[in-house]
Protein backbone atom coordinates (compact mmCIF):
# COMPACT_ATOMS: atom_id res chain seq x y z
CA UNK A 1 0.00 0.00 0.00
CA UNK A 2 1.29 3.36 -1.01
CA UNK A 3 1.98 6.17 1.66
CA UNK A 4 -0.56 9.33 0.92
CA UNK A 5 1.36 12.35 -0.14
CA UNK A 6 2.18 14.67 1.60
CA UNK A 7 2.10 17.71 -0.49
CA UNK A 8 2.57 20.98 1.29
CA UNK A 9 -1.21 23.04 1.75
CA UNK A 10 -2.13 25.20 -0.79
CA UNK A 11 -1.41 28.83 -0.05
CA UNK A 12 -3.92 31.38 -1.51
CA UNK A 13 -3.16 34.81 -1.48
CA UNK A 14 -5.82 37.44 -1.59
CA UNK A 15 -6.65 39.91 -4.32
CA UNK A 16 -4.69 43.05 -3.51
CA UNK A 17 -7.19 45.94 -2.38
CA UNK A 18 -8.83 47.86 -4.97
CA UNK A 19 -7.13 51.42 -5.15
CA UNK A 20 -8.95 53.83 -3.53
CA UNK A 21 -10.75 56.54 -5.58
CA UNK A 22 -9.39 59.39 -6.22
CA UNK A 23 -10.06 62.85 -3.82
CA UNK A 24 -11.74 64.93 -3.42
CA UNK A 25 -14.74 63.72 -1.64
CA UNK A 26 -17.95 65.61 -1.61
CA UNK A 27 -17.53 67.15 1.41
CA UNK A 28 -13.46 68.04 1.38
CA UNK A 29 -14.37 69.32 -2.25
CA UNK A 30 -16.41 71.93 -0.84
CA UNK A 31 -13.79 72.62 1.69
CA UNK A 32 -11.42 72.94 -1.14
CA UNK A 33 -13.62 75.48 -3.07
CA UNK A 34 -14.14 77.54 0.16
CA UNK A 35 -10.51 77.85 0.41
CA UNK A 36 -10.17 78.53 -3.08
CA UNK A 37 -12.48 81.88 -2.53
CA UNK A 38 -10.96 83.05 0.17
CA UNK A 39 -7.13 82.75 -1.17
CA UNK A 40 -8.95 84.71 -4.03
CA UNK A 41 -11.00 87.41 -1.75
CA UNK A 42 -7.48 88.16 0.09
CA UNK A 43 -5.47 88.64 -1.83
CA UNK A 44 -8.22 90.83 -3.99
CA UNK A 45 -8.82 92.37 -0.87
CA UNK A 46 -4.81 93.00 0.28
CA UNK A 47 -4.37 94.97 -3.49
CA UNK A 48 -7.19 96.91 -3.52
CA UNK A 49 -6.65 98.29 0.09
CA UNK A 50 -2.66 99.06 -0.95
CA UNK A 51 -3.73 100.68 -4.22
CA UNK A 52 -6.61 102.69 -2.82
CA UNK A 53 -4.45 103.82 -0.05
CA UNK A 54 -1.68 104.79 -2.55
CA UNK A 55 -4.52 107.14 -4.44
CA UNK A 56 -5.47 108.52 -0.85
CA UNK A 57 -1.81 109.51 0.34
CA UNK A 58 -1.42 111.41 -2.99
CA UNK A 59 -4.69 113.03 -2.78
CA UNK A 60 -4.73 117.02 -1.01
CA UNK A 61 -7.38 115.74 1.26
CA UNK A 62 -6.86 112.32 1.93
CA UNK A 63 -9.95 112.21 4.43
CA UNK A 64 -11.85 114.31 2.42
CA UNK A 65 -11.15 112.03 -0.85
CA UNK A 66 -11.79 108.65 0.85
CA UNK A 67 -15.42 109.81 1.69
CA UNK A 68 -16.18 110.87 -1.22
CA UNK A 69 -14.88 107.97 -3.11
CA UNK A 70 -16.80 105.35 -1.06
CA UNK A 71 -20.09 107.72 -1.52
CA UNK A 72 -19.97 108.01 -5.00
CA UNK A 73 -18.74 104.23 -5.44
CA UNK A 74 -22.35 103.07 -2.95
CA UNK A 75 -24.33 105.99 -5.01
CA UNK A 76 -23.54 103.95 -8.29
CA UNK A 77 -24.42 100.41 -7.06
CA UNK A 78 -28.03 101.72 -5.17
CA UNK A 79 -30.79 100.19 -6.55
CA UNK A 80 -33.39 102.14 -5.09
CA UNK A 81 -31.58 105.29 -7.31
CA UNK A 82 -33.00 105.02 -11.04
CA UNK A 83 -30.17 104.05 -13.42
CA UNK A 84 -29.70 107.13 -15.44
CA UNK A 85 -29.41 109.30 -12.35
CA UNK A 86 -26.49 106.77 -10.37
CA UNK A 87 -22.93 108.65 -10.92
CA UNK A 88 -20.35 106.53 -12.55
CA UNK A 89 -17.87 104.78 -10.66
CA UNK A 90 -14.98 107.22 -9.29
CA UNK A 91 -11.59 106.38 -11.55
CA UNK A 92 -9.60 105.82 -8.51
CA UNK A 93 -11.88 103.57 -6.24
CA UNK A 94 -12.60 101.22 -9.65
CA UNK A 95 -9.07 101.35 -11.14
CA UNK A 96 -8.21 99.91 -7.36
CA UNK A 97 -11.01 97.31 -7.82
CA UNK A 98 -9.89 96.15 -10.99
CA UNK A 99 -5.80 95.51 -10.05
CA UNK A 100 -7.60 93.74 -6.63
CA UNK A 101 -9.39 91.21 -9.37
CA UNK A 102 -6.46 90.95 -11.32
CA UNK A 103 -4.48 90.12 -8.06
CA UNK A 104 -6.80 87.60 -7.32
CA UNK A 105 -6.49 85.62 -10.55
CA UNK A 106 -2.35 85.54 -9.43
CA UNK A 107 -3.54 84.43 -5.97
CA UNK A 108 -5.84 81.57 -7.32
CA UNK A 109 -3.52 80.51 -9.63
CA UNK A 110 -0.75 79.48 -6.82
CA UNK A 111 -3.10 78.15 -4.65
CA UNK A 112 -3.77 75.79 -8.05
CA UNK A 113 0.07 75.19 -8.73
CA UNK A 114 0.89 74.61 -4.89
CA UNK A 115 -2.11 72.56 -4.14
CA UNK A 116 -2.65 69.72 -7.49
CA UNK A 117 0.96 68.57 -7.67
CA UNK A 118 0.73 67.22 -3.97
CA UNK A 119 -2.93 66.41 -4.07
CA UNK A 120 -3.06 64.50 -7.06
CA UNK A 121 0.55 63.17 -7.68
CA UNK A 122 3.82 64.31 -9.99
CA UNK A 123 1.69 62.82 -12.94
CA UNK A 124 -0.66 65.42 -11.99
CA UNK A 125 -0.47 66.69 -15.73
CA UNK A 126 -1.22 63.47 -17.26
CA UNK A 127 -3.81 63.03 -15.14
CA UNK A 128 -5.58 66.21 -15.34
CA UNK A 129 -5.29 65.97 -19.46
CA UNK A 130 -2.97 68.62 -19.47
CA UNK A 131 -1.94 68.61 -23.51
CA UNK A 132 -2.97 70.11 -26.37
CA UNK A 133 -6.54 69.63 -27.94
CA UNK A 134 -6.27 68.46 -31.50
CA UNK A 135 -6.93 71.22 -34.12
CA UNK A 136 -10.20 70.00 -35.28
CA UNK A 137 -11.61 70.29 -31.69
CA UNK A 138 -10.29 73.78 -31.01
CA UNK A 139 -11.77 74.82 -34.32
CA UNK A 140 -15.32 73.13 -32.90
CA UNK A 141 -14.88 74.96 -29.78
CA UNK A 142 -14.08 78.64 -31.15
CA UNK A 143 -17.24 77.78 -33.92
CA UNK A 144 -19.16 77.00 -30.50
CA UNK A 145 -18.35 79.89 -28.31
CA UNK A 146 -21.18 82.12 -29.31
CA UNK A 147 -23.67 79.91 -28.68
CA UNK A 148 -22.37 79.22 -25.62
CA UNK A 149 -22.23 83.03 -24.73
CA UNK A 150 -25.96 83.64 -25.60
CA UNK A 151 -27.55 80.63 -24.27
CA UNK A 152 -27.11 81.54 -20.42
CA UNK A 153 -28.55 84.99 -21.10
CA UNK A 154 -31.39 82.60 -22.46
CA UNK A 155 -31.78 80.70 -19.24
CA UNK A 156 -30.89 83.60 -17.07
CA UNK A 157 -34.44 85.71 -18.44
CA UNK A 158 -36.20 82.63 -17.94
CA UNK A 159 -34.96 82.29 -14.54
CA UNK A 160 -35.87 85.88 -13.75
CA UNK A 161 -39.32 85.61 -15.44
CA UNK A 162 -40.24 82.43 -13.13
CA UNK A 163 -38.79 84.13 -9.74
CA UNK A 164 -39.65 87.60 -10.46
CA UNK A 165 -35.83 88.65 -10.09
CA UNK A 166 -34.75 91.71 -12.35
CA UNK A 167 -31.61 90.87 -14.05
CA UNK A 168 -28.80 94.22 -13.41
CA UNK A 169 -27.45 95.37 -16.63
CA UNK A 170 -23.56 95.31 -15.26
CA UNK A 171 -22.17 96.55 -18.10
CA UNK A 172 -21.56 100.46 -17.16
CA UNK A 173 -19.90 98.76 -13.53
CA UNK A 174 -17.54 97.04 -15.89
CA UNK A 175 -16.74 100.09 -17.59
CA UNK A 176 -16.57 101.84 -14.43
CA UNK A 177 -14.04 99.46 -12.79
CA UNK A 178 -11.90 98.65 -15.97
CA UNK A 179 -12.32 101.55 -17.85
CA UNK A 180 -8.96 103.07 -16.56
CA UNK A 181 -6.79 99.77 -16.61
CA UNK A 182 -5.07 98.89 -20.26
CA UNK A 183 -7.38 95.77 -22.52
CA UNK A 184 -4.77 93.24 -22.18
CA UNK A 185 -4.52 93.84 -18.34
CA UNK A 186 -8.55 93.81 -18.29
CA UNK A 187 -8.50 90.75 -20.49
CA UNK A 188 -6.12 88.68 -17.59
CA UNK A 189 -8.23 90.08 -14.71
CA UNK A 190 -11.48 88.71 -16.11
CA UNK A 191 -10.82 86.59 -19.34
CA UNK A 192 -7.77 84.63 -18.97
CA UNK A 193 -7.00 84.27 -15.41
CA UNK A 194 -10.60 83.31 -14.35
CA UNK A 195 -10.74 80.48 -17.58
CA UNK A 196 -7.03 79.15 -16.31
CA UNK A 197 -7.51 79.26 -12.73
CA UNK A 198 -11.57 77.82 -12.44
CA UNK A 199 -11.06 75.20 -15.10
CA UNK A 200 -7.87 73.82 -13.67
CA UNK A 201 -9.39 73.64 -9.88
CA UNK A 202 -13.12 73.03 -10.62
CA UNK A 203 -13.52 70.68 -14.16
CA UNK A 204 -9.18 69.32 -12.95
CA UNK A 205 -9.00 68.77 -9.16
CA UNK A 206 -12.78 68.81 -7.74
CA UNK A 207 -14.27 67.17 -10.84
CA UNK A 208 -11.45 64.40 -10.69
CA UNK A 209 -12.24 63.61 -7.41
CA UNK A 210 -16.08 64.21 -7.67
CA UNK A 211 -16.61 61.96 -11.13
CA UNK A 212 -14.78 58.85 -10.19
CA UNK A 213 -16.46 58.84 -6.83
CA UNK A 214 -20.04 59.16 -7.84
CA UNK A 215 -19.78 58.40 -11.64
CA UNK A 216 -20.26 60.89 -14.93
CA UNK A 217 -23.62 62.55 -14.24
CA UNK A 218 -23.51 62.88 -10.59
CA UNK A 219 -20.20 63.94 -10.23
CA UNK A 220 -20.60 66.53 -13.14
CA UNK A 221 -23.49 67.66 -11.51
CA UNK A 222 -21.90 68.28 -7.80
CA UNK A 223 -18.65 69.39 -10.14
CA UNK A 224 -20.97 72.10 -11.65
CA UNK A 225 -22.69 73.45 -8.49
CA UNK A 226 -19.91 74.08 -6.38
CA UNK A 227 -18.51 75.68 -9.70
CA UNK A 228 -21.69 77.87 -9.87
CA UNK A 229 -21.99 78.48 -6.31
CA UNK A 230 -18.31 79.86 -6.08
CA UNK A 231 -19.19 82.96 -8.25
CA UNK A 232 -21.23 84.29 -5.11
CA UNK A 233 -24.47 84.99 -7.59
CA UNK A 234 -27.45 83.69 -6.68
CA UNK A 235 -29.85 84.69 -9.20
CA UNK A 236 -27.06 83.15 -11.94
CA UNK A 237 -27.52 79.65 -10.24
CA UNK A 238 -28.96 77.86 -13.06
CA UNK A 239 -27.35 79.44 -16.00
CA UNK A 240 -23.94 79.23 -14.21
CA UNK A 241 -24.36 75.01 -13.83
CA UNK A 242 -25.57 74.68 -17.30
CA UNK A 243 -22.22 76.35 -17.98
CA UNK A 244 -20.44 74.58 -15.83
CA UNK A 245 -21.93 71.17 -17.11
CA UNK A 246 -21.16 71.93 -20.82
CA UNK A 247 -17.63 72.89 -20.16
CA UNK A 248 -17.49 69.49 -18.25
CA UNK A 249 -18.84 67.61 -21.76
CA UNK A 250 -16.19 69.78 -23.32
CA UNK A 251 -13.55 68.71 -21.32
CA UNK A 252 -14.59 64.66 -21.44
CA UNK A 253 -14.51 64.77 -25.65
CA UNK A 254 -11.47 66.19 -25.97
CA UNK A 255 -9.52 64.76 -23.21
CA UNK A 256 -7.75 68.10 -22.69
CA UNK A 257 -7.82 70.90 -20.12
CA UNK A 258 -7.17 73.69 -22.66
CA UNK A 259 -10.46 73.02 -24.92
CA UNK A 260 -12.56 74.28 -21.44
CA UNK A 261 -10.05 76.81 -20.75
CA UNK A 262 -10.44 78.17 -24.53
CA UNK A 263 -14.38 77.91 -24.47
CA UNK A 264 -14.68 79.63 -21.07
CA UNK A 265 -11.85 82.53 -21.80
CA UNK A 266 -13.99 83.29 -24.97
CA UNK A 267 -17.00 83.47 -22.78
CA UNK A 268 -15.54 86.12 -20.37
CA UNK A 269 -13.81 87.63 -22.78
CA UNK A 270 -16.54 89.10 -25.47
CA UNK A 271 -18.35 89.75 -22.19
CA UNK A 272 -16.12 92.78 -21.48
CA UNK A 273 -15.00 93.76 -24.95
CA UNK A 274 -18.52 94.11 -25.55
CA UNK A 275 -19.37 96.19 -22.31
CA UNK A 276 -16.43 98.35 -22.77
CA UNK A 277 -16.63 98.43 -26.40
CA UNK A 278 -20.35 98.46 -27.11
CA UNK A 279 -22.18 99.72 -23.87
CA UNK A 280 -25.07 98.72 -22.38
CA UNK A 281 -27.62 97.34 -24.81
CA UNK A 282 -30.92 99.05 -25.13
CA UNK A 283 -33.78 97.28 -22.78
CA UNK A 284 -36.66 98.21 -25.10
CA UNK A 285 -34.96 96.13 -28.21
CA UNK A 286 -34.71 93.13 -26.50
CA UNK A 287 -32.82 89.97 -28.32
CA UNK A 288 -34.59 88.21 -31.04
CA UNK A 289 -35.76 85.02 -30.62
CA UNK A 290 -34.46 83.59 -33.75
CA UNK A 291 -30.89 84.28 -32.48
CA UNK A 292 -31.56 82.15 -29.25
CA UNK A 293 -32.47 79.53 -31.78
CA UNK A 294 -29.47 80.22 -34.00
CA UNK A 295 -27.09 79.93 -30.91
CA UNK A 296 -28.65 76.83 -30.06
CA UNK A 297 -28.08 74.96 -33.38
CA UNK A 298 -24.30 76.05 -32.76
CA UNK A 299 -24.22 74.59 -29.35
CA UNK A 300 -25.75 71.36 -30.75
CA UNK A 301 -23.95 70.74 -34.15
CA UNK A 302 -20.94 71.73 -32.11
CA UNK A 303 -21.71 69.12 -29.59
CA UNK A 304 -22.07 66.18 -32.20
CA UNK A 305 -18.64 67.41 -33.58
CA UNK A 306 -17.20 67.20 -30.67
CA UNK A 307 -19.05 63.69 -29.01
CA UNK A 308 -18.17 62.25 -32.65
CA UNK A 309 -14.78 63.25 -33.06
CA UNK A 310 -14.03 62.71 -28.84
CA UNK A 311 -10.54 61.03 -27.99
CA UNK A 312 -10.57 57.88 -26.90
CA UNK A 313 -7.32 55.67 -25.61
CA UNK A 314 -7.06 53.12 -28.31
CA UNK A 315 -4.03 50.22 -28.17
CA UNK A 316 -1.11 50.74 -30.50
CA UNK A 317 -0.41 46.84 -30.29
CA UNK A 318 -3.63 44.74 -30.31
CA UNK A 319 -2.33 41.00 -29.35
CA UNK A 320 -1.14 43.19 -25.83
CA UNK A 321 -3.22 44.11 -23.15
CA UNK A 322 -4.58 47.75 -23.81
CA UNK A 323 -3.97 50.32 -21.17
CA UNK A 324 -7.20 50.89 -19.05
CA UNK A 325 -7.60 54.26 -17.24
CA UNK A 326 -7.29 54.22 -13.16
CA UNK A 327 -10.65 55.32 -12.91
CA UNK A 328 -13.43 57.08 -15.16
CA UNK A 329 -12.31 60.48 -15.94
CA UNK A 330 -10.38 62.08 -18.25
CA UNK A 331 -6.43 60.74 -17.70
CA UNK A 332 -4.36 60.14 -20.74
CA UNK A 333 -1.60 56.89 -21.41
CA UNK A 334 0.94 57.17 -19.62
CA UNK A 335 4.43 57.01 -22.03
CA UNK A 336 5.12 53.25 -22.06
CA UNK A 337 1.76 52.42 -22.08
CA UNK A 338 -0.06 50.39 -24.48
CA UNK A 339 -2.18 53.02 -25.91
CA UNK A 340 -2.49 56.27 -27.47
CA UNK A 341 -5.75 58.93 -27.73
CA UNK A 342 -7.39 58.47 -31.32
CA UNK A 343 -10.18 60.47 -32.32
CA UNK A 344 -13.14 58.69 -33.64
CA UNK A 345 -14.42 59.87 -37.06
CA UNK A 346 -15.92 63.39 -36.89
CA UNK A 347 -19.78 64.15 -38.31
CA UNK A 348 -19.15 65.87 -42.03
CA UNK A 349 -22.85 66.85 -41.27
CA UNK A 350 -22.47 68.23 -37.85
CA UNK A 351 -19.21 70.21 -38.86
CA UNK A 352 -21.22 72.13 -41.92
CA UNK A 353 -24.10 72.46 -40.23
CA UNK A 354 -21.93 74.17 -37.55
CA UNK A 355 -20.75 76.68 -40.09
CA UNK A 356 -24.35 77.04 -41.33
CA UNK A 357 -25.77 77.99 -38.08
CA UNK A 358 -22.65 80.35 -37.43
CA UNK A 359 -23.26 82.33 -40.52
CA UNK A 360 -27.10 82.53 -39.30
CA UNK A 361 -26.07 83.45 -36.09
CA UNK A 362 -23.90 86.32 -37.79
CA UNK A 363 -26.48 88.00 -39.94
CA UNK A 364 -29.24 87.82 -36.85
CA UNK A 365 -26.82 89.99 -34.65
CA UNK A 366 -25.96 92.32 -37.89
CA UNK A 367 -29.56 92.88 -38.97
CA UNK A 368 -31.04 93.52 -35.44
CA UNK A 369 -28.43 94.98 -33.51
CA UNK A 370 -26.09 97.25 -35.81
Amino acid sequence: MSEPANDPPLVTRPDPPAPAPPRPGFWEAVLWCLLFVVVQVAGAILVILVTFTVYAVGAETPEQFVTDQLDTFQRAFDAKTPADQRPAVPNEFGASLAWGMLAAQFAALALVLLVLPRRIGRDWKRQLAVRAPSKLHVLVVVLLAPGFIALPDLVQALWARVTGVGITDGAESLRGVFGALPLPLTLLAVSVGPALVEEFWCRGFVGRGLVSRFGFVWGVLLTSILFALMHGNPNGLPAYILMGAYLHFVYFATRSIWAPVLLHALNNGTAIVVALLAGAPDPAAGTPTVLYLAAGGLVIFGSVALWTSRATPEPTDRTAPAWEPEYPGVSVPPAGANARLWPESVSPAALVLQVVSLGGYAYIVWRYMF
